[in-house]
């Protein structure tokens, strides 16, 4: 009987022993990752881009969104005009149309917006 009970503590202390270094493993494959700082990146988004988030969030049939001092959904009106449908929030656009962490908004190019993120 002790014998086996010897054998019994020794398979366990292995198996513990094996268990703790795959956890240490686990750790120094992780720490460089874990280490790693984000970059902020600028990313453009046109009007077209921003009527995707239009259409999904303002107005089913809005085309484009311009961001002038507020996000603007426009859908097309006769002829070639276009007609305003209702107004967005320019840092739920940016959180709709990224997948990064939104640290502002701000208004870019030809009524675009620029949305600065963690990447």
């Amino acid at each position: 009987m002790p014998r086996r009970a010897i054998t019994l503590l020794s398979r366990s202390s292995a198996l513990l022993a094996g268990s703790v270094l795959a956890g240490a493993a686990v750790l120094a494959t992780t720490a460089p990752a874990q280490a790693r700082t984000l970059a902020t990146i600028d990313i453009v988004m046109s009007p077209v881009r921003l009527g995707d988030y239009c259409m999904a969030k303002v107005h089913p049939e809005s085309l484009i969104g311009l961001y002038q001092s507020t996000l603007g959904c426009y859908k097309r009106g006769p002829g070639s005009s276009v007609t305003y449908v209702g107004q967005g929030d320019p840092y739920q656009a940016c959180q709709y149309l990224t997948n990064d962490v939104v640290v502002s908004t701000r208004r870019g190019p030809s009524d675009s917006l620029v949305c600065t993120v963690n990447h």
